[in-house]
């Protein structure tokens, strides 16, 4: 059973005050996320805050299923097991960190006597020991963040789904959110996420899929697609009873002949290394419209 099933998701919006004109933003998305850091990603406009919204429950699709642990999205009891971190949350500012925290608990009912606790591990965890009696106002825009993404983890939730959870951050920023999403995978969590910082996509994700136009070009890990989109080698060697290496690049159609050619002149190969797009030379030639054909 996925912890995360959408099939057939579809979802159109009404545009337009005189000539009104029906956009289609999802047209058939489907997707299945296991107890794995699965990275979601397409340019902007693409669909990933709608489909993240109509898996929480914000907007109602016009088709399709949404499960969450084999249960439809809507039961309440699978509420209780999700962390939820939209793309812009709304913070009052002049309340303090431990008051947004207190807030959050009482939304998840938990008891005061746990509170403590939970507060000083977590905001250990995203390195904001000591500044929660702090105004909000006085915090960075960063360290809102990752109050949000410490509050996010109160209910000690099985799925966590974030919508851009790196936006605002620095690269210390970065690394801390990127370390606490690592631990929660190690802990069995699932982890479902949007960013548009595919170098991040490319570190965290055991798995990747690509929106274009409302509609999924691709779902695979990393690494697989990374090698899936090889786009020639690198061919180091040397002559017999020399220490000194000799490399050249040759395109993946030439590989073979070229080994071939070396071999029957005495060199010794020494390695061979794939050269392949980056993830996000990947999103782009979909985007494109040449994904596959690289």
């Amino acid at each position: 059973m996925s912890v995360l099933s959408i099939k057939k998701l579809t979802k159109s919006y009404e545009k337009g005050i005189f000539r009104k004109k029906r956009i289609t933003v999802l047209k058939g998305v489907d997707l299945q996320v296991e107890r794995e850091v699965f990275g979601f990603i397409g340019p902007n406009g693409a669909g990933k805050t709608t489909t993240i919204k109509a898996v929480i429950g914000f907007i109602f699709p016009d088709g399709g299923e949404i499960r969450i642990f084999g249960r439809p999205n809507s039961d309440i009891s699978v509420k209780e097991r999700l962390g939820f971190l939209p793309e812009r949350p709304y913070v009052p500012l002049s309340i303090t960190g431990r008051e947004y925290l207190d807030f959050c608990a009482d939304v998840y009912r938990i008891p005061y006597y746990e509170r403590r606790r939970k507060y000083s591990r977590l905001l250990e965890l995203v390195e904001l020991t000591g500044v929660e009696d702090r105004k909000i106002s006085s915090y960075s825009k960063g360290m809102v963040q990752r109050l949000l993404f410490a509050a996010t983890l109160l209910n000690d939730p099985e799925l966590l789904i974030l919508d851009e959870p790196m936006s605002g951050l620095d690269p210390v920023g970065r690394s801390i959110i990127a370390s606490v999403i690592k631990r929660l995978k190690e802990e069995g969590k699932a982890v479902f996420y949007s960013s548009h910082i595919i170098q991040d996509v490319e570190r965290l994700s055991d798995r990747v899929g690509i929106i274009v136009s409302g509609e999924i070009k691709l779902v695979d890990s990393v690494s697989s697609l990374i090698s899936r989109f090889i786009t020639g080698y690198t061919v180091f060697f040397r002559k017999p009873g020399e220490s000194s290496l000799l490399s050249k690049e040759v395109e993946r159609q030439e590989l073979w002949s070229f080994l071939e050619r070396l071999r029957k002149e005495g060199y010794e190969i020494v390695e061979v290394e794939p050269r392949s797009l980056s993830l996000e030379d990947i999103l782009v030639s979909f985007i494109k419209g040449d994904g596959g054909v690289v």
